[in-house]
């Protein structure tokens, strides 16, 4: 038998900048609960009171917010990146920590959101052309 640590105070569907596979993630907003406020029992208006959300299957835990939903700001508020649901679907599974937050998902000084991975705190990679024996002949006249 194999034990697993769970951390239960971040309670996050992963590390940030990693990709993620799955389809449904714990909401964001209201922790999977599926209430905002119990005594008033207010159902969260991300997960319509499911306390799951889905995502498509490539996606990462929303930088800007990491992955708690919730405005730093206001925190009555859903994040703008990830609407509260705490991940963010991606294009590509090959991507990087962007150099322009390092990751943050915020521009620095301002707590706004970074325009450069648009608050995910990954880009994709830039395929790299590697130089081909073809094509250096071509140009030489080979």
């Amino acid at each position: 038998m194999t034990w697993k640590a769970y951390d239960f105070k971040s309670q996050s569907a992963g590390p940030i900048g990693e990709v993620i596979d799955r389809i449904v993630y714990k909401c964001g907003f209201c922790k999977g609960i599926g209430f905002i406020d119990f005594q008033r029992k207010i159902k969260c208006t991300v997960c319509s009171g499911q306390g799951t959300v889905k995502i498509s299957p490539i996606a990462v835990v929303c930088a800007y917010c990491n992955g708690k939903g919730r405005s730093f700001l206001n925190r009555s508020l859903a994040c703008s990146i990830c609407k509260g649901k705490g991940v963010v679907a991606i294009d590509s599974r090959a991507i990087e920590i962007c150099r322009s937050c390092r990751g943050k998902g915020k521009e620095k000084g301002n707590g706004l959101p970074c325009l450069t991975c648009r608050g995910k705190g990954v880009v994709t990679k830039e395929p790299k052309e590697e130089p081909n024996e073809e094509n250096n002949l071509q140009e030489n006249g080979g």
